[in-house]
């Protein structure tokens, strides 16, 4: 059976190791590159499904600024961030926000809320 390689920059911590893995028939046989213990949890996920959170900005009306931050409260699978986006392209947000504040319940069918990271007030 022939063995596959693959590279990843791990986001689990904020040093971001850079791994090669080997992989024989899907298992993996080998990870080097790695400075803690967390990269095969990380890899395994990689491999069934990304994950990540979501941060963007959406825009709001009423306030100093027109834009607000948020992000998914938990990670959410990569191949939904398009479909998550566009959700949020198409909403009506009007001041004020509060910080924590869930802009979409379950985005994109991901059981992810969104939720704000800054707290805007009226202007």
């Amino acid at each position: 059976m022939n063995v596959e390689k693959r590279h990843f920059t791990c986001v689990t911590c904020p040093v971001g190791c850079e791994v090669d893995v080997e992989l024989r028939g899907g298992n993996i046989v080998s990870i080097k590159g790695n400075r803690c213990e967390k990269i095969k949890e990380f890899v395994v996920q990689e491999l069934k499904e990304p994950m990540r959170v979501l941060t963007t900005t959406v825009r709001i009306e009423g306030a100093k600024w027109a834009m607000l931050p948020v992000r998914s409260d938990k990670p959410i699978p990569k191949r939904l961030f398009l479909q998550a986006v566009g959700e949020l392209a198409n909403i009506d947000l009007k001041a004020p926000v509060h910080i924590s504040d869930v802009i979409i319940k379950d985005i994109a069918g991901s059981g992810a809320n969104i939720v704000a990271t800054r707290t805007m007030e009226r202007s």
